[in-house]
């Protein structure tokens, strides 16, 4: 055989134009490259030092406990760490000497162990029954489901609900209590911070179905998500700015039209104006405000046209798309001379336990809030009048207004003179003076500060009930935590059967993620909810931003501290190198700026960006 290549590698060879190698038996000249031995002895060359080499992790990027392991360094990207667990993983534990297998030591652990290969549905019952009894499997699972022994336990998809919201880890997640006395906790003993307790929570309802074309969840369909980062777009465009409200003067103050014709009269006598000169001045011919451009030049483009004036900028936030339709078949059958139909009913209960909840009626309710702008309790005792004792109210608000006038013009002993009189006008006036001033201000300022509460406090906390294992139970291919049932249809048919109730079930649930993921989120899922996958090295510049901090943007790098800089760009300040200096504008109103420079020092800008990054 090796024969017969060489001498079809010759005639290739022969055949081309001359070439230093054109009559090597190892090289195809005709492809530019190495033809026998590459895919075995050249492929081992470099496997056989994949994740042998390692070092310690940036805190920021992994879980605590692993603290000071090595972590093996990425073959795919050679500024991260690879930190995949895998289903029999710890967080706190460094698995690189996992990743390369060695057939002398049995099944690598992190794909499940002995008990994964050659995996039955006895033994997935038997393993979660004595190593996950809170979210073991039962029997009932997979006897009545209408492709048992019909398709490989390996295609198993598992759908489980908690009774509170839960996130990808529910195999093996701990927690690390806080330090307690024995009579704080109530255990008769004191509790270490140090010790770890099992979190891992109780599956309230679970379900099996299959992947595949036959069970109706194709594996494509099932794990196909869409995810990036949000962009939105911006136009640049001439602007025309109405100046009337800003160079109006004092007429287009917003207190000026409040404060009555006595108060407009007395601010125009201040300034110095005549009713005359104020209607010349706001009608006439010396009106400056009036937009003579789109009048007079309607169908013209203002400003260059020759331009690029869009572009695309980062928006808040990530996309994340992975809604997941799983479809349940169950089918009557006589086990155990179980009645079928009661299975069956049984069996559509617990999927409505799965999918939905029961409720009590609400027929609604009142919501009850108070004013925003009270400031004292109103005058007069308005119990009295509802009670209808009409002359008691009037005399309550009689006795309130006495009281008010003494506090105002007494003279703290229950009576008046003129000097407590005099004080108290003097008082009053300031009051009257004060209100007036703040009206003012909140007309020319806007709403009267104050604090606002928030409308919501919003956590990164997992908020579905639902949870999915796709793949062997043993060795899963994803989990997926934080899921939330949006739909749920169910259909009974195929005709009927025993004791005249139909034949098949099917129900089909719509599900999706209770929030969107980041790339850490994502890495989770195929991680056993183990944590994230890729790390970067302590001590190294984290190039893959990998502790996800936000980073300067648009014209600002950041330059090793919390100053920023310009990045030289053309599009800010300097001179451009892909535009020309359009010619000026004849129009003298109208104010153009090369789009080649903004005509501002460039020192100024940067210090501006500084400002509004920093401050």
């Amino acid at each position: 055989m090796s024969w017969k290549l060489g001498t079809a590698v010759q005639s290739v060879n022969d055949a081309l134009f001359p070439g230093p190698n054109k009559n090597n038996n190892e090289i195809l000249a005709a492809f530019g490259g190495q033809s026998t031995g590459f895919a075995s002895d050249l492929a081992n060359d470099y496997a056989k030092y994949f994740y042998t080499q390692g070092t310690e992790a940036s805190a920021d990027t992994v879980a605590k406990g692993v603290g000071d392991q090595k972590i093996a360094r990425s073959i795919a990207n050679k500024y991260a760490l690879f930190n995949f667990q895998g289903f029999n993983g710890s967080v706190a534990q460094s698995q690189w000497k996992n990743y390369n297998d060695n057939t002398t030591a049995g099944p690598n652990p992190l794909m499940g162990g002995e008990q994964a290969h050659n995996v039955t549905i006895p033994k997935v019952i038997q393993y979660f029954k004595d190593t996950y009894p809170k979210i073991s499997y039962s029997p009932s699972d997979f006897l009545y489901s209408k492709y048992y022994k019909k398709i490989p336990v390996n295609h198993l998809v598992t759908l489980r609900r908690f009774p509170t919201p839960i996130a990808d880890n529910i195999y093996n997640l701990g927690v690390r209590i806080a330090p307690s006395s024995a009579a704080e906790n109530g255990t008769g003993s004191d509790v270490s911070a140090q010790e770890r307790v099992d979190a891992t929570q109780v599956a309230g309802v679970t379900a099996i179905t299959y992947m595949g074309e036959t069970a109706g969840n194709k594996l494509d369909d099932l794990l196909k998500m869409s995810f990036g980062l949000k962009y939105k777009q911006l136009t640049g465009e001439m602007e025309s700015i109405d100046t009337g409200e800003q160079g109006g003067g004092y007429t287009k103050q917003p207190f000026y039209n409040k404060i009555g014709s006595v108060g407009r009269a007395i601010a125009d006598v201040s300034k110095g104006e005549t009713a005359g000169s104020k209607f010349r001045k706001q009608n006439g011919a010396g009106s400056s405000t009036a937009d003579r451009l789109n009048s007079t030049y309607p169908n013209f483009v203002l400003g260059p046209v020759n331009v690029v004036n869009e572009t695309m900028i980062r928006d808040m936030g990530l996309k994340f798309t992975n809604d997941i339709k799983l479809q349940f078949e169950y089918e009557l059958r006589s086990l155990s001379f179980v009645n079928p139909k009661v299975a069956m009913i049984d069996i559509i209960s617990n999927m409505l336990t799965m999918t939905t909840n029961n409720a009590q009626f609400f027929g609604g309710g009142h919501r009850y809030y108070g004013s925003a702008g009270f400031v004292a309790s109103a005058f007069g005792n308005p119990s009295l009048l509802k009670a209808g004792d009409f002359g008691g109210y009037m005399g309550s608000i009689a006795k309130d207004v006495n009281k008010g006038v003494s506090n105002v013009f007494g003279d703290g002993n229950g009576g008046f003179s003129g000097e407590s009189i005099l004080k108290g006008g003097l008082k009053a006036g300031k009051q009257m003076l004060g209100n007036a001033l703040g009206n003012m201000l909140k007309d020319m300022m806007g709403s009267t500060g104050g604090t606002q509460a928030t409308k919501a406090f919003i956590s990164g906390e997992p908020t579905g009930d639902w949870h999915i294992t796709i793949g062997n139970p043993l060795n899963p291919i994803a989990m997926m935590g934080n899921m939330i049932c949006d739909n749920s249809t169910m259909t009974l048919g195929k005709g009927l059967g025993y004791d005249d109730f139909p034949m098949e079930v099917k129900f089909e649930i719509d599900l999706k993620h209770g929030k969107p993921r980041d790339k850490g989120d994502i890495e989770n899922m195929f991680n056993a909810g183990q944590g994230r996958i890729y790390a970067s090295a302590r001590g190294e510049e984290d190039i893959l931003n990998l502790a996800g901090i936000d980073v300067a943007t648009y014209g600002s790098n950041k330059a090793g501290s919390s100053s920023y800089a310009l990045s030289g760009s053309s599009n800010l300040g300097g001179a451009s190198t892909n535009a020309a200096t359009p010619a000026s504008m004849n129009n003298s109103v109208v104010a153009t700026t090369p789009p080649g420079g903004s005509g501002i020092d460039p020192a100024l800008i940067s210090s501006v960006t500084s400002m509004m990054i920093n401050g």
